[in-house]
């Protein structure tokens, strides 16, 4: 009944409208607006540093000019510190008018580029679809642009490789690289292309990651300064990591980070302690199940292993594996459930498309419900993290179920 009443033809016809498509764009101005600033227009002029873009301003630049991370937490790696300092090099002012730029940017490239592999008439609907994933991704992406973080950013450096994967794979490999060495979480696409390939993408990727990672550390610091730096960083990881430094970050619920590891959601769902068995025992428990679950899904890929980027197939992958390091960290924020955005346009593509199977319509119907009953059902924020691992656990599912049958190949040309 659902699949009957949701016509994929009037849906796609409304979204290739040029008034539907400009009450689209008004409200995601608005939507934009509304997030970055609140409407409170006065605390935005003049432009000043705000949010976590500050400390990505400040404490970049205190790295970068003693050669050593800050006493605070600041987990980026030194390729990322080097890529926060050459932004902030034109000043405060620059820095976060480009860096509201760059996050509202890198929404409109991720929509825009996870429709790539599509035929011309769904990617021509892509605001509507946009809107709709935008929808029922608007947690991450509304925690990301109020707090001015770089996760959008990061987003859309990969999607804007993937997009670029089948006609520019040396210029896709380097967004690629970036954005691993912005966000470590997009690591596993390496992977993925040097398993699949597009070679080129993958050698490009891998000569952008060497730079930043071991050539620019060099260059700007020495050997000496660059080996106290990645030691300065393997203490902020094993900061994070400490259950202690957690212990004391939950005793103090005014201030510190949004935190919602799994972690953090079994201590406040048990009443338990970080370090006690039964924490312990739980939170592997769940791990288990992830682990399963990725597991599954690569099981499902064993006929159909290889795709082209960009594919409905590659696309499927590429979600999995942006998702798959979340529930295992010890530092999940709301808003690093960005690839969420990625898995909502994919399912809201095969939901909307009459050629492939009705099953397969409502498997992907079925993922976007999951999502969508979060936004009804209010999850509260000391255990969210049990919210996110459904959804994670949801979109897997369903692309692994779908995966078998996801074209190969881009059915754009």
């Amino acid at each position: 009944m659902l699949a009957r009443l949701i016509d994929a033809d009037v849906v796609l016809r409304a979204g290739r409208n040029r008034g539907v498509q400009a009450l689209i764009g008004a409200a995601f101005v608005f939507y934009l607006v509304y997030h970055l600033t609140r409407f409170q227009f006065a605390q935005m002029w003049p432009i000043a540093l705000l949010g976590d873009a500050a400390i990505l301003f400040e404490a970049s630049r205190d790295t970068f000019t003693r050669g050593a991370y800050p006493d605070g937490t600041f987990p980026y790696s030194p390729s990322a510190v080097i890529l926060f300092r050459a932004l902030g090099l034109p000043g405060p002012t620059i820095f976060m008018l480009g860096w509201y730029v760059l996050m509202a940017a890198g929404l409109v490239v991720s929509v825009r580029a996870a429709l790539t592999q599509e035929r011309a008439e769904i990617r021509a609907a892509w605001p509507l679809i946009g809107a709709i994933a935008v929808v029922l991704a608007s947690s991450p992406i509304s925690w990301d642009l109020r707090n001015a973080n770089s996760n959008l950013v990061y987003l859309g450096l990969v999607m804007a490789g993937y997009g670029l994967a089948g006609r520019r794979p040396m210029l896709a490999g380097v967004l690629v690289g970036l954005s691993v060495s912005l966000k470590l979480y997009s690591g596993l696409l390496m992977a993925w292309l040097m398993v699949n390939g597009p070679r080129r993408m993958f050698y490009a990727g891998a000569v952008a990651m060497v730079v930043l990672w071991v050539a620019l550390p060099l260059a700007l610091f020495g050997l000496d300064g660059t080996l106290r730096l990645y030691a300065g960083w393997r203490e902020q990881v094993a900061h994070i990591a400490d259950l202690t430094y957690h212990t004391a970050l939950a005793a103090n619920r005014e201030t510190g980070p949004p935190l919602v590891t799994l972690h953090k959601a079994i201590v406040n769902l048990t009443g338990e302690s970080f370090q006690s068995f039964l924490t312990q025992a739980w939170l592997w428990e769940l791990r288990a199940i992830w682990f399963a679950a990725l597991a599954w899904y690569v099981w499902r890929c064993r006929r159909c292993l290889l795709a082209a980027a960009p594919s409905r197939a590659a696309l499927a992958d590429w979600t999995v594996l942006l998702l798959a390091p979340l529930p295992l960290s010890p530092w999940l924020e709301p808003y690093h459930a960005i690839p969420l955005l990625v898995g909502a346009m994919l399912c809201a593509a095969i939901a909307l498309d009459r050629q492939i199977e009705r099953r397969d319509r409502w498997i992907a119907l079925a993922a976007l419900a999951a999502l969508a009953l979060f936004l009804v059902v209010r999850v509260p924020f000391a255990i969210r993290g049990l919210q996110l691992l459904v959804q994670f656990l949801a979109l897997v599912i369903a692309l692994g179920l779908l995966r078998p049958r996801l074209a190969p190949l881009p059915a754009s040309g």
